[in-house]
């Protein structure tokens, strides 16, 4: 009798029984057959939908039915709501099993501890971040030389993104001094603290902070700018002291 002890489905031998068997051994064989499946599918408690790993779509019109599409490297799944007509939705890119960059999209840049010279007088300054303690997505782009294409985030994927600013500065004195938020070039937030000063202060060093939640489309970016009406105030470099950080929410 050629009757395998085997445990599950890959184990199987498709060619037994081969015709000599006796009719008798077939009980064998079906006792078998039940083990395999009970200990292959311990799961499966009620009708189950499967996954299809196929470069076309599958004819099947089962709801819950898991296609990888790999002429299109996605994962679909079948909604529809009717047995007549199926309904292939892509699971989006943030499901746990994506390694895309928008699932990780999460930064922290600063200054590596060199304090930047500000404009003052009322100019908005360009705050040149250089040094970054991650960038999970490699979506943003250190500042080398450029004020105009560097020091941003710029998002891969479209979504709900947090972003938050800290800078202390190193003197300054009774002044207005802004942090501001842009994205695409445009001011979408800001914040504004002014000190009343007296010279026997010395000096006035202030921490702004800012913090934000930007609806963000793939290649939007977003820059964190400082402006005071003072003269000469140096922005501290300390990556304590002066950073940049966001993540995607959603």
């Amino acid at each position: 009798m050629a009757l395998e002890d085997v445990d599950y489905v890959t184990d199987l031998v498709k060619e037994n029984p081969p015709g000599t068997d006796a009719i008798s051994e077939g009980d064998n064989h079906i006792r078998l057959i039940k083990k395999v499946l009970t200990q292959s599918l311990p799961d499966v408690d009620q009708a189950a939908a499967t996954i299809i790993v196929s470069g076309s779509a599958p004819t099947t019109l089962v709801r819950g039915t898991i296609w990888y599409d790999t002429g299109n490297d996605t994962l679909k799944i079948n909604t529809a709501t009717t047995s007549a007509t199926a309904s292939w939705v892509e699971i989006g890119a943030d499901a746990p099993w994506s390694t895309s960059p928008a699932k990780s999209s999460m930064f922290k840049v600063h200054r590596n501890g060199s304090d930047q010279s500000t404009t003052g007088s009322g100019t908005v300054d360009q705050i040149r971040w250089t040094n970054a303690d991650f960038d999970l997505g490699s979506e943003f782009t250190l500042w080398t030389s450029d004020d105009d294409t560097q020091s941003r985030f710029t998002a891969a994927a479209a979504g709900k993104y947090f972003f938050h600013g800290n800078v202390s500065e190193d003197a300054g004195g009774g002044a207005d001094d802004d942090l501001y938020m842009y994205k695409n070039g445009v001011l979408v937030a800001e914040m504004h603290d002014f000190a009343t000063y007296d010279s026997s202060y010395g000096s006035v060093k202030r921490t702004l902070q800012i913090s934000t939640i930007l609806d963000l489309s793939a290649s939007d970016y977003v820059e964190l700018k400082y402006r005071t009406e003072h003269t000469n105030t140096d922005i501290l470099g300390a990556a304590i002291s002066t950073y940049f950080e966001g993540y995607k929410l959603v």
